[in-house]
Formats: structure tokens, sequence, C-alpha cells
């Protein structure tokens, strides 16, 4: 009796997979994707709050601190 509920439970469960992966193999097929043009704005001004991209003045060049060789961090192990 109990290989008989074991054997009707694998049944089951192997219907069960199979009908699970046929729906999922359905809908996986009707994906479609477009290529994506690289010079669109992807940012809907329309409904963006994002404000309106503006020319600005370039920012001038940081200056490279130099510290000597005592004034930089160090990694110590204990």
């Amino acid at each position: 009796m109990k290989s008989f509920f074991g054997a009707l439970f694998l049944m089951i469960t192997g219907g069960a997979v199979v009908i699970t992966m046929v729906y999922h193999t359905s809908v996986n097929a009707e994906l479609r994707f477009e290529p994506r043009d690289s010079h669109e704005e992807y940012i809907n001004t329309r409904r963006s709050f994002r404000p309106r991209r503006t020319q600005s003045t370039p920012t001038p060049p940081v200056k490279e601190i130099k510290l000597p060789d005592d004034d930089t961090a160090e990694e110590v192990t204990p």
C-alpha cells in the first residue's frame, strides 16, 4: 500500500513539474526584445521631476596633494 501511494505521489509530482516547465516555456517564448538606441534619452521628461540638462561650466581641476612618505597612511597588522 505504501508503494502504491508513493508511486501515485511521484507521478503527480512529476506531472506537476512537467506542466510547470511547459507553462514557463510557453510564457518565455513570447518575450520580444528590441535593440537599444544608445542616442535616445531614457528619462521621461514629461513625467520626471529631474531638472532639464543645461550647459554646465567645466569645474577647475583639483590640485594634487603630494605628501611625504612619513605622512601617508600605512596598514598595521597586529
